[in-house]
C-alpha cells in the first residue's frame, strides 16, 4: 500500500506538545513514532502500560491539522479521552453504542464538514450505512487502531469487528495507520501488521523492562497471611486483583477488620460508587482496592506502590498489564504473585468455562432477544442494555456461563460487547428553528421546557449536549419526574432527541437477528480458540513454576531479550551474591532490606 506525503507545512511537533499538553520532552520512543507516521509510514508502537500511547496519534493529527480516525473497543477509555480533548479545547467525538440514529449521524456528519479533530469509533461501527456514506467526505489523515492486537487471533483479545479495518484502509488509499499496543508477543506483532495491510513491516517498540517493579511470586497455603505481610510492610498505595466479584468484597472487608483502608471494586457497582471508590483512593482516603480486572482501565496515579495478585491470571499480558500499575512514578514498586494449591486446576477450569456450548449459547441467545422483545431478520447494529443477571436467571444458567456465552457470540463476529460506562442525560434539537420557535411561543406544555433548554445550554442545534435534569427542573419550577416525562415526549414527537443517562452494559447486535435453534458457530475457530487459551494458561503457569529471573522470563515472552537479570525478584534475590563478580554481575538495588524481609517472611510458607 502506497502512502501519500503529509501537509507540506505541519506544525513543529514540540510545539504542538507544549501548547496543548505544557511538556517540553517527549517520553522515550514516542517522538520516533510520531516522526514516523508524519513521513506517511504505517506504523505498529508496542509501548508498555502507561507508556503515553495516545499522545503519539494526538500529536501528529494536532501538527498536520487533518482529522484522526481513533479505532478503539473500550468505550470508557474513548469517553475520557474525548472528554480530556475537549477540556484542552481541542473538537473531539465520539460514536458509542450508547447513541440514538440522529445522535451518530449528527457526529458523523460533523466530522465530515471538518468540524472535528479527533473521530473515535468502535470497530463494529465501521460497516455501517451511516458511517460507509461519509466516509469518502471525511478529511482523515491519520487512521489509529487502538487495542490492535485485537485485530490477531492468535491474541488474548481477538475481536472479529477489527477484520473490518482492511477493508476501510482500501477504500483510503494512502492514509498511514497507527496500530497501538501493550501486550503483544512477536507473533501477535507480525499478524497485526499483516492483518491491516501494511506497505512494509514497520515496528516500534518501547522498552518494556521495568528496572523499578520487583516481580516476586510466592507459593504457599496461607494467602490471608501473606497479603497482610505485604501490605504492612510495603507502606504506600496498594491494588489487589482478584478474579471474582465476591472476593472483592470478602477481601476489602478482611482487610479493614485488620486496620486497612481498602474498598471492593467491580463492574457490578454503580458508575457513582466506583467513581467515589477511585476518588478516594486517588486521593488517599483508602489505601488498598481489592479489585477485579475491571478497575485499571485509564487509571491516572504513578505512586502505587504495591500490586498483588492473589491467583494467577489467565495470561501473560493480563499480569503484567496489571502488574504494570505499580510505579510509574519511576520509583520501587513491588508486584506480589500469591499462588497456592489447586491454582493450576482453577485456572484449567475456568479456561473451559469459557467455551460453553452451543446449546448454552443458543439459550442465552434466545433469551435476549425474548427479553427486548427483538424480531428475527431484525435489528442489526441496533444496541441494547444488558442486564446479566437477569439475563442469566432468564435463561436458567449461571452467570459465568451467561457472561461466556456473550462472549462466544463475540468472537464468531455476532454481537459486540462493550462494558458499563457513565453516559451523562443529553439532548439535541433535531426541528428547525422556526418549528421551535412556534412551540416556545404558543405551546404551555413545552415551551417552558424549550425556552429553559435554550437559555441554559448553548449548541443543542450543532451536537449533542449533556444536561442536568435537577437542574432545568428548579429553573422550570417543577420536579425532575414532570421534566423527565416532557422531554420523552418530546423526543417520540422527533422535535430533539432526549437520552437520559445509563450506566449498564451494552450488547449490539452486528446482524440481523438469527434464529437461534438454527444459528451455528464455526467449530474449527471454537477448537483453535480454545488452544490458544490453554497455551496463554500454560505460559502463565510455566512463569509461576519458573526458576530463571522473573522480568527475563517475562519479557522473553514478548520478544524483548534481556541482557542480565533483573537482581531483585525472588528468583534473583534467592541467588544471593557473595564474591565481587557475582556482586557485578547481580547488583542490588537500595531497596536490598525490603527484597530480604520478603524472603525471610515468605521462605516459611514456600514449598
Amino acid at each position: 500500500m502506497t502512502s501519500s506525503p503529509p501537509p507540506s507545512t505541519p506544525k513543529d511537533i514540540h510545539e504542538v506538545l507544549r501548547e496543548h499538553w505544557g511538556y517540553t520532552l517527549f517520553r522515550p520512543v514516542q517522538e520516533e513514532v510520531i516522526r514516523s507516521v508524519m513521513s506517511g509510514r504505517d506504523t505498529l508502537a508496542l509501548l508498555p502500560t502507561g507508556g503515553g500511547k495516545s499522545i503519539c496519534f494526538q500529536v501528529p493529527a494536532l501538527a498536520t491539522g487533518r482529522l484522526c480516525l481513533v479505532i478503539s473497543p473500550l468505550i470508557a477509555l474513548m469517553k475520557d479521552q474525548v472528554e480530556r480533548l475537549k477540556r484542552m479545547g481541542i473538537p473531539a467525538r465520539a460514536v458509542t453504542s450508547a447513541m440514538s440514529h440522529a445522535e451518530i449521524d449528527n457526529t458523523l456528519e460533523s466530522a465530515a464538514v471538518g468540524r472535528l479533530s479527533f473521530l473515535y469509533v468502535s470497530p463494529e461501527r465501521l460497516a455501517s450505512e451511516l458511517f460507509q456514506a461519509r466516509l469518502p467526505r471525511m478529511p482523515i489523515g491519520l487512521i489509529a487502531v487502538d487495542e490492535a492486537h485485537c485485530i490477531s487471533q492468535w491474541g488474548y483479545d481477538f475481536r472479529p469487528s477489527y477484520l473490518r479495518i482492511q477493508e476501510l484502509r482500501e477504500r483510503l488509499p494512502g492514509i498511514p495507520v497507527l496500530a497501538l499496543t501493550a501486550t503483544a508477543t512477536p507473533q501477535v506483532a507480525t499478524d497485526i501488521m499483516e492483518k491491516l495491510g501494511f506497505g512494509a513491516p514497520h515496528a516500534i517498540r518501547g522498552n518494556f523492562h521495568r528496572p523499578e517493579l520487583v516481580l516476586w511470586v510466592s507459593q504457599g497455603e496461607d494467602r490471608h497471611g501473606r497479603l497482610l505481610k505485604v501490605l504492612r510492610n510495603i507502606p504506600g498505595t496498594a491494588i489487589v486483583y482478584v478474579r471474582e466479584r465476591r472476593a472483592t468484597t470478602r477481601i476489602a472487608d478482611f482487610l479493614r477488620d485488620q486496620g486497612i483502608a481498602a474498598s471492593a471494586y467491580h463492574a457490578g457497582l454503580t458508575t457513582e460508587q466506583r467513581d467515589t471508590i477511585q476518588q478516594e483512593w486517588t486521593t488517599g482516603i483508602t489505601r488498598c482496592v481489592v479489585a477485579t480486572n475491571a478497575f485499571g482501565m485509564g487509571i491516572d496515579k504513578s505512586d502505587v506502590r504495591c500490586v498483588v495478585h492473589l491467583e494467577p491470571p489467565p495470561d501473560l499480558e493480563s499480569y503484567y498489564q496489571e502488574a504494570g500499575r505499580g510505579g510509574r512514578d519511576g520509583k520501587t514498586a513491588h508486584a506480589f504473585l500469591l499462588t497456592g494449591p489447586g491454582d493450576a486446576e482453577k485456572l484449567q477450569e475456568r479456561v473451559q468455562r469459557g467455551f460453553p456450548t452451543l446449546e448454552e449459547v443458543r439459550r442465552v441467545y434466545q433469551a435476549f432477544a425474548n427479553e427486548h422483545r427483538i424480531a428475527v431478520g431484525s435489528a442489526s447494529l441496533e444496541s441494547y442494555d444488558l442486564d446479566l443477571p437477569a439475563l442469566a436467571k432468564r435463561c436458567g444458567l449461571t452467570a459465568s456461563t451467561t457472561a461466556a456465552a456473550l462472549k462466544t457470540l463475540e468472537l464468531d463476529g455476532k454481537v459486540a460487547l462493550t462494558e458499563g460506562a457513565r453516559t451523562p442525560s443529553r439532548v439535541l434539537i433535531l426541528a428547525d428553528q422556526k418549528v421551535i420557535y412556534h412551540l416556545r411561543v404558543n405551546d404551555r406544555r413545552f415551551g417552558p421546557v424549550l425556552e429553559a433548554l435554550l437559555r441554559a445550554y448553548g449548541g443543542l442545534y450543532e451536537e449533542p449536549v449533556l444536561i442536568e435534569e435537577p437542574r432545568l427542573a428548579r429553573l422550570l419550577e417543577t420536579t425532575t419526574e414532570k421534566l423527565v416525562k416532557l422531554l420523552k415526549e418530546l423526543d417520540k414527537q422527533r422535535v430533539l432527541v432526549y437520552r437520559p443517562r445509563s450506566d449498564a452494559p451494552r450488547v449490539t447486535l452486528l446482524t440481523p437477528r438469527l434464529d437461534a435453534d438454527r444459528m451455528t458457530l464455526d467449530p474449527a475457530a471454537h477448537r483453535d480458540r480454545l488452544q490458544r487459551a490453554q497455551d496463554r494458561m500454560n505460559a502463565m503457569l510455566a512463569y509461576v513454576k519458573g526458576t530463571e529471573c522473573r522480568m527475563r522470563m517475562l519479557l522473553r515472552y514478548f520478544g524483548e531479550p534481556m541482557e542480565q537479570d533483573c537482581g531483585n525478584c525472588d528468583r534473583c534475590a534467592g541467588r544471593k551474591p557473595t564474591t565481587a563478580a557475582e556482586r557485578a554481575q547481580y547488583p542490588l538495588p537500595d531497596q536490598v532490606t525490603t527484597v530480604a524481609e520478603m524472603r525471610a517472611f515468605f521462605d516459611e510458607h514456600s514449598e
